[in-house]
């Protein structure tokens, strides 16, 4: 039976409230925000529910539920998607939720764990944070990247897509000295829990691009100092995909204490080199002759970006 998502009206309070009740999810608060409450609806009857509470470009997402013979068949999934297109359409760049059993169906989604305190502040005022929820509550958060794109931290199991997108990078010649493609096992290797690795992906989930840090020196005196590279599928490249892991990687580097982020690139790379500067990298100068690639001498330009938060 087909199921249509849509905004609800006034007149599907009540049987959302029971839906949510149904779900042992919190009343408080809903009807102030039900200008953004979405409705999944079944031969009339409301079967599914999810809504935003909109601070500025920050959000809290709130009432996810399915009725009970409908769960385990992706509208749940169906319904966040539907929120976080709305929340693009006002802008909103950071979605924060609360929850107590579901933070595994969540985390599948994009949203990645974190402290209470790390909540944007208007958010924290919000009703299910202050009284609603129980402190024991879970808080995530999910970043909205430009272009309809979502980044988030990548885990170990995103390696194998992460490995596919390196080494097309590899094979194509454009962005890197390397020629030896990498396995998954080299990529689970990254994950040291100091360099944060980032990926972009599309809004059904599929990963289309990464970032990731790495050690720049052993010295102790450069420990705030991370080297970085970014990488984008094939078929992806040109759409943005590449600036929103950029943009997760600044402030998952700037999270992780990193003062300062640096890399280098091939002189003729003008879609990355026009990417960084856009970003806030600067040029500080070019190494000539730097390495071979199929025998053929290369020229690398030297990036840097401060991050200023820890400045």
């Amino acid at each position: 039976m087909d199921i249509l998502i849509e905004p609800a009206t006034p007149r599907d309070l009540p049987a959302v409230e029971a839906l949510l009740t149904a779900n042992e999810l919190p009343l408080e608060g809903l009807r102030d925000h039900a200008a953004t409450l979405l409705v999944a609806r079944q031969q009339g009857e409301v079967v599914g529910s999810a809504a935003l509470e909109v601070y500025g470009q920050a959000a809290l997402l709130r009432s996810v539920a399915v009725a009970s013979g409908l769960r385990r068949q992706g509208l749940g999934q169906k319904l966040v998607h539907r929120a976080l297109e709305q929340a693009r359409q006002h802008g909103i760049s950071e979605i924060y939720l609360l929850t107590t059993s579901a933070a595994e169906f969540f985390t599948r989604l994009g949203f990645a764990p974190i402290g209470r305190n790390e909540v944007h502040s208007a958010v924290q005022q919000s009703v299910e944070f202050t009284s609603a929820c129980p402190a024991s509550a879970q808080a995530l958060r999910l970043h909205l990247a430009p272009g309809g794109y979502i980044t988030r931290a990548a885990t170990p199991a995103d390696a194998p897509a992460i490995a596919a997108i390196y080494n097309q990078g590899i094979a194509d010649r454009v962005g890197t000295f390397e020629t030896r493609l990498r396995t998954v096992e080299d990529i689970r290797s990254w994950f040291d829990g100091q360099h944060p690795v980032v990926v972009t992906q599309t809004a059904n989930g599929s990963i289309v691009a990464f970032a990731a840090t790495s050690t720049y020196r052993p010295r102790e005196c450069y420990a705030g100092i991370a080297e970085f590279s970014v990488y984008v599928a094939r078929t992806w490249r040109g759409r943005g995909a590449g600036q929103a892991a950029m943009h997760g990687l600044l402030a998952a580097a700037e999270a992780a204490g990193f003062w300062k982020l640096l890399s280098r690139v091939f002189v003729e790379n003008s879609a990355s080199r026009t990417l960084l500067q856009r970003l806030g990298f600067r040029e500080v100068g070019i190494y000539e002759k730097h390495g071979q690639l199929d025998d053929v001498w290369r020229d690398v330009v030297i990036v840097e970006r401060l991050l200023n938060a820890n400045m």
